[in-house]
Parts: structure tokens; C-alpha cells; sequence
């Protein structure tokens, strides 16, 4: 199914230059959430940017954004690195046009996840994560909306901050396919019932943690085209749809 892009919109939504520009000044740590913490910012001002439901809301302190909130469902609790939804009480509105408060109820809930390296063991977790991110958060809300992001490094080699030695990736190009094609298995739903996820979005970087001035988006083929489901511009696209009906 093409892109449906909204009205008004000549073209498709770049990939968050703020991203890249973290993990060149940065780098990555596999143990840190910095980079996930870096990418969730990016996700809400590029949704506050293109969504206006979403945007109206949070002027009038309706909405708010949470990084690592706590969602707790019955004895269970999960690490959320992304939610979004209504205060739990009055809120200070910043120019950034958002309040960064604790949701009282959660409507987004977005996991973010990276295969830097080892990608064949890497991508395996990176699955498990997100089919168990979409059955909690769907346990909490039928209702809520799971999105999951993978990023995924094409790059030849990686210093990994946990290894004395460079990883060489001999054959970068298979191992991204083999990683999107993990990405497309997570099981997706549409509407309120059911399970699965309800946003997917698969980011392709070149990021090998030694020069960091060379990190760059794929935007070739070997990633998510325009016209492909989990496209970034897709991806928020997605959710602001599913928010306008679900929360209007």
C-alpha cells in the first residue's frame, strides 16, 4: 500500500537530524539509554511537528511525554522509553509546545531498541522485546498504542565500548536484511483488537563508534523505502492516525 502522505505535505519526513547528530558527539554505549533517551525526544517534536490532534492537546496541557516511565499492570512492571498521554494534574506548557510530566494514564507507549553489532544474537532479543512490549502494554489498554523502533547499523565495523577489539562485520548488507527481516515478523494488529504492535519503524545507520564524523543514515534500498510500512514518515504517520481515532 503507497505512503498516504497528510495534507499539505509535499514530501516524506527526513530521518531526526538530532538523532544523528547524538550519536556523532556522543557515540554509543550498549549499557547507557542516552542514545533511546535521544531518539524518544526526536519521535515527540517530530510528532508534535506533523500531528495536529497531538499538537492542539499538548498546547492546551493535555498531553505530556514521559522518557523511561514505569508502566505497571497488575505485579508486572515495564520499562516504557517513550509515553505519552494526559497529566495527571495541571501543567506548565513550554515554548517547546509539550510538558514533560508523568502521564496519568499511558496512550503511547514506544519501545526503542538497537542491533549495533552481533546481529544475528542481537536482533533475536531485539524481537523478544517487542512481542512482550505490545502484550504488557496492551494487558494495561486495549486501547493504548504499542510502537516499537528498531535502529540498525550497517556500518563494516564497530568498537564496542565493552570489547578490546573492533568487530568487523564482514558482510554488512546481509546482516541488516537479515534484521529487517526479524523487524517484519513482530507481530502487528489493526485496530483495538487482537495483538501484535501498532507502530513499527526500522532506522538504518552507518555508526562504527571509531570515526564518529562518518556516522550517516542508509537511506538506500537496504532500508525502508517510502511506500513501506515501516518507514519513519510511516511510522508517525501511523501513530497520529491511531491517536486521532482512538483519543479524539
Amino acid at each position: 500500500m503507497p505512503l498516504l502522505l497528510q495534507p499539505g505535505r509535499l514530501s516524506a519526513m527526513s530521518l531526526p537530524a538530532s538523532f544523528l547528530d547524538h550519536l556523532r558527539t556522543q557515540g554509543y554505549h550498549p549499557r547507557s539509554n542516552k542514545h533511546s533517551n535521544a531518539l524518544a525526544r526526536a519521535i515527540v517534536a517530530d510528532l508534535l511537528e506533523t500531528c495536529e490532534p497531538m499538537r492542539a492537546k499538548a498546547a492546551a496541557g493535555r498531553l505530556v511525554y514521559s522518557i523511561n516511565a514505569k508502566l505497571h499492570f497488575g505485579t508486572a512492571v515495564w520499562n516504557i522509553d517513550l509515553a505519552m498521554g494526559p497529566p495527571g494534574g495541571l501543567v506548565a506548557v513550554p515554548p517547546a509546545g509539550i510538558a514533560y510530566a508523568p502521564p496519568s494514564t499511558f496512550q503511547i507507549a514506544i519501545e526503542i531498541k538497537g542491533v549495533m553489532t552481533e546481529h544475528h544474537k542481537a536482533v533475536k532479543n531485539r524481537k523478544r522485546d517487542f512481542e512482550a512490549h505490545h502484550q504488557h502494554v496492551h494487558n494495561y489498554s486495549n486501547a493504548a498504542i504499542a510502537g516499537v523502533v528498531m535502529v540498525i547499523n550497517a556500518a563494516p565495523r564497530f568498537q564496542s565500548p565493552l570489547i578490546p577489539r573492533v568487530t568487523v562485520h564482514r558482510n554488512p548488507t546481509a546482516l541488516v536484511a537479515h534484521c529487517m527481516s526479524e523487524m517484519r515478523a513482530v507481530i502487528s494488529r489493526g485496530g483495538v483488537e487482537g495483538r501484535g504492535i501498532d507502530a513499527g519503524c526500522a532506522i538504518v545507520v552507518s555508526h562504527d563508534n571509531i570515526d564518529n564524523t562518518a556516522t550517516r543514515y542508509v537511506t538506500t534500498a537496504l532500508a525502508p523505502q517510502i511506500g513501506d510500512p515501516l518507514h519513519y514518515d510511516a511510522f508517525i504517520q501511523k501513530i497520529c492516525s491511531e491517536y486521532g481515532h482512538r483519543f479524539p
